[in-house]
């Protein structure tokens, strides 16, 4: 297995995990966004 190989599938497995990190934080928020103005009536 060449060297730089190993690089790349740690950069790939950092980028995925972080992405897969973003896109759960922000589903998180945009839930807890929904869930706090259901209960308020504008």
């Amino acid at each position: 297995m060449d060297k730089y190989a190993t690089y790349v599938i740690v950069v790939y497995v950092v980028t995925f995990v972080v992405l897969v990190g973003y896109l759960g934080w922000m589903w998180w928020r945009l839930r807890a966004l929904k869930d706090g103005q259901s209960g308020a009536p504008r």
